[in-house]
């Protein structure tokens, strides 16, 4: 599959990090949610990020959602830059968030303002079309 230089591509078998992240409450019926608790790959775009959860489908990764500090304001800039690096195909933009395409990924990036938070969260196609909102939602949920 056809996708970013990322910490962790979909569709990663469960095994590459099973001993290195902890269970949490599953957000979907049908996919498990884990905590990354390793240290190597706590990092995007040279960026340090606060957590990541991965999150699987059976034991394949099918999407992950990281959390980074927003410390110089140039995080947003430097995806951007990225993704129109690698010719991603901007699917949609509003106020909250801009989605982009990249092979049969999908990558949305949104901010926190009120915590100073950066999120990303990518997977596959199918995937996000279906629970973008819902993990969207609740992210901001619980941010209020």
């Amino acid at each position: 599959m056809k996708q970013l230089n990322l910490p962790f591509k979909i569709d990663k078998q469960y095994e590459n990090w099973q001993f290195e992240l902890d269970a949490l409450d599953d957000r979907l019926p049908g996919y498990h949610s884990y905590l990354y608790i390793g240290e190597q790959l706590n990092y995007f775009l040279n960026y340090p990020t606060d957590s990541a959860e991965l999150i699987f489908n059976g034991d394949y990764l099918t999407a992950v959602i990281l959390i980074m500090k927003i410390s110089t304001g140039n995080e947003l800039n430097d995806l951007f830059h990225f993704l129109v690096h690698y010719k991603a195909t901007e699917i949609r933009t509003d106020e909250d968030f801009r989605l982009y395409k990249f092979g049969q990924v999908q990558y949305c990036m949104t901010t926190i303002p009120k915590k100073g938070e950066f999120i990303i969260v990518y997977g596959t196609s199918k995937f996000m079309q279906k629970h973008l909102s819902i993990i969207l939602f609740a992210i901001k949920k619980a941010y209020n």
